[in-house]
């Protein structure tokens, strides 16, 4: 007995000082623990036991219970005797899975670019590899796996030795038993032959930024990941992984929407609107004198609707364009209206609006990407862009957000607000209906709770946030990622100066006090004359924007089609390459992505992050057609894939420098 404890205790002292080298903030938590448990101020509810004079196991100390119930070294076994290389079976999809028949696919890989249609360049390729590498087929290795939850870890080194993963992810929400776990596992053994990845008792933003960095090592290995889990109650913890999949860039805006955005922002400045600058904060103006009500398109908004018509001359009113119908129904037009969206579908938004005579007084702002049938809509004059995600417009910054809602919180605090009040920002779910609008919304969807499942779609399953007038409420993770940016912004942009009062009964949103609408007495604000009201706003955009497309606009344009030349060269040269196996093939891939990202960002090319997102979805489904136990003749799928990856990226560089050139050209 004597030297199993040794053994233990060397193993524990041995994983403590692989932590403090490699893992800090793992190894502080553990060192806080032990101090405690040392110190007799933590009342320990597990123990270790040695049982049987043969296997570690632990004793929870209130029931009495064992975690193992049996021999742990067998139960070990059973798991790692249960896990498989096949693409079914405790599979985690880290790709949002895409499939078009092969006629459907044809029209899409023929189709013009759009903002939404993010199979452009990547269908042709993903059916390719989805008809090769079927679910049936046998992955010749695992390159990523997680575990969830780990026990004792006696299952850990079996399980990596049979999947041979590059890459480990280790989540456990217990910290009393994975500290256990150190004097039986040996991970710093283990860190010898896979990268390590650790989330121990992590909040929710300690796990997402934990397992980006797992996704982001050996990204090219996303698409069929292996998880293990330790029990069976697992399924929200997989259910949140699986939204912070859907959290990052590439799948929840993607390749094509920048792509659409660079090639079509330039449009309207280079015929004569006016655009605004963003690149500094205001003050001392309009917004700062008269409180100013955002008012958008959450159920919130529906259900107070007596309380706006009561109060609606009392503020500067802001709404979304999709907002529009509701507020109408009540004889209501907004002072500002702001559009950010480019989608084609847009013409839902003016049914039953008389477009000339309900916008007539309304200062129109819109992101420099919205579609053409939109802008017709409104009149020229009264229209104000603003940069999204591009730099087009010298000196005049640029403005972005997931969503319109959290998009006009930070644009007001730009301007300067003194006293703003939101309503209908929920960015959550009703609470008895869980629809994600309120009335007159057409784009209406309802949220899904399904604790069985835990689907990469935005919008299949809901969790649950910290609520602004309750404790928690339903949202979805395209919501959450809405949450964040409120929370950037407010550290960005609000000051002391800058009052925000949240109305809905929605999330709570970082730097907006809760209000419940008794507990303000609204008389305090005057009403306010709208036709001198709409004459200031008007002065006031007029002021800070420009229509003028000088030189240095041109030559922002100039240079990034110089950048995407070069780029387009590149690939050229590519293009004419041999490769005598599959291995070399993956090799010379990784470089070419590497060289079209402008990884370390020293060209500020726009194309080059479009690539850069179209490699994190593409070639983790060309590497994993080569792990493919059953794939016959490599070569030949190399040579279709060699063919169609090029096509595909020429014809991004080609859409690309074609549409900003003709920009220049229009000017001539």
């Amino acid at each position: 007995m004597d030297d199993i404890t040794t053994k233990a205790l060397h193993t524990f002292n041995k994983n403590l000082k692989f932590l403090e080298e490699n893992n800090k903030a793992l190894y502080d938590k553990i060192n806080l623990l032990n101090m405690l448990i040392d110190e007799g101020s933590f009342q320990e509810h597990y123990a270790l036991e040695y049982k049987d004079d043969s296997y570690f196991d632990i004793l929870e100390l209130s029931s009495n219970e064992f975690l193992y119930k049996s021999d742990s070294h067998l139960a070990s076994q059973r798991m790692v005797d249960t896990i498989d290389m096949k693409r079914t079976g405790a599979v985690f999809k880290a790709q949002k899975f895409a499939y078009a028949g092969d006629a459907e696919a044809e029209a899409i890989d023929k189709s013009e670019l759009s903002f939404h249609n993010s199979l452009w360049a990547t269908i042709k390729i993903t059916n390719y590899v989805n008809a090769n590498a079927a679910p049936s087929t046998t992955m010749g290795r695992v390159h990523k796996i997680i575990f969830l939850g780990v026990g004792l870890g006696l299952h850990l080194k079996g399980i990596a030795e049979k999947l041979n993963p590059q890459i480990i992810f280790i989540k456990e929400k217990n910290m009393e038993t994975f500290r256990l776990s150190l004097f039986v596992t040996d991970y710093a053994e283990l860190s010898s032959s896979y990268i390590l990845c650790f989330s121990i008792t992590d909040d929710e933003n300690e796990e997402r930024e934990n397992f980006l960095e797992f996704l982001n090592t050996g990204n090219n290995y996303n698409l069929n990941l292996k998880h293990i889990p330790f029990t069976l109650d697992y399924q929200l913890e997989l259910q949140r992984l699986q939204t912070h999949v859907l959290s990052q860039s590439y799948i929840n805006y993607g390749y094509s929407a920048m792509l659409f955005r660079f090639i079509s922002s330039p449009r309207y400045l280079a015929r004569g609107y006016s655009f605004l600058n963003v690149s500094k904060k205001y003050s001392d103006n309009i917004f700062s004198h008269k409180p100013v009500l955002l008012l958008f398109s959450g159920p919130s908004t529906s259900k107070n609707i007596d309380w706006i018509v009561e109060n609606r001359h009392r503020f500067i009113i802001v709404s979304a364009l999709s907002t529009c119908r509701l507020l109408n129904r009540v004889n209501i037009t907004p002072d500002i209206v702001i559009h950010i969206d480019p989608g084609e579908n847009t013409s839902l938004l003016f049914e039953g609006l008389d477009s000339q005579e309900y916008f007539k007084d309304a200062q129109i702002l819109l992101a420099s990407n919205v579609d053409e049938a939109t802008l017709q809509q409104f009149d020229p004059k009264k229209v104000h862009f603003i940069e999204q995600g591009t730099l087009y417009k010298k000196g005049f910054g640029r403005f972005s957000a997931p969503s319109v809602g959290e998009y006009a919180y930070g644009l007001f605090l730009l301007f300067g607000v003194t006293n703003l009040f939101m309503l209908g920002i929920d960015l959550a779910l009703d609470n008895e209906t869980l629809q994600t609008h309120g009335d007159f919304h057409p784009f209406q969807t309802q949220g899904e709770y399904n604790e069985e499942s835990a689907s990469l779609s935005p919008t299949a399953s809901i969790t649950y946030v910290k609520g602004n007038l309750q404790e928690r409420v339903a949202t979805l993770s395209s919501y959450k990622m809405s949450i964040e940016q409120v929370s950037i912004f407010t550290e960005m942009l609000k000051r002391e100066e800058n009052n925000v009062y949240n109305l809905s009964s929605g999330a709570y949103l970082d730097g907006c006090d809760p209000l419940q609408f008794s507990e303000y007495d609204w008389e305090t604000f005057a009403p306010l004359e709208k036709a001198s009201l709409h004459k200031e706003l008007g002065d006031f955009f007029q002021t800070i924007g420009s229509d003028d497309f000088n030189d240095e606009d041109k030559g922002q344009i100039r240079y990034q089609i110089k950048e995407a030349k070069k780029l387009d060269k590149i690939i050229k040269k590519f293009q004419k390459k041999k490769f005598p196996n599959a291995e070399v093939y993956l090799n010379a891939l990784a470089k070419l992505s590497w060289d079209l990202s402008d990884m370390e960002y020293k060209t500020r090319s726009d194309l080059a992050q479009v690539y850069y997102e179209y490699f994190s979805i593409i070639l983790s489904y060309i590497f994993d057609l080569f792990n493919t136990v059953e794939l016959k003749t490599p070569d030949k799928h190399v040579t279709y894939l060699h063919s169609e990856l090029n096509k595909q990226l020429v014809k991004m560089s080609t859409v690309y420098i074609s549409k900003l050139e003709g920009y220049l050209k229009q000017e001539a």
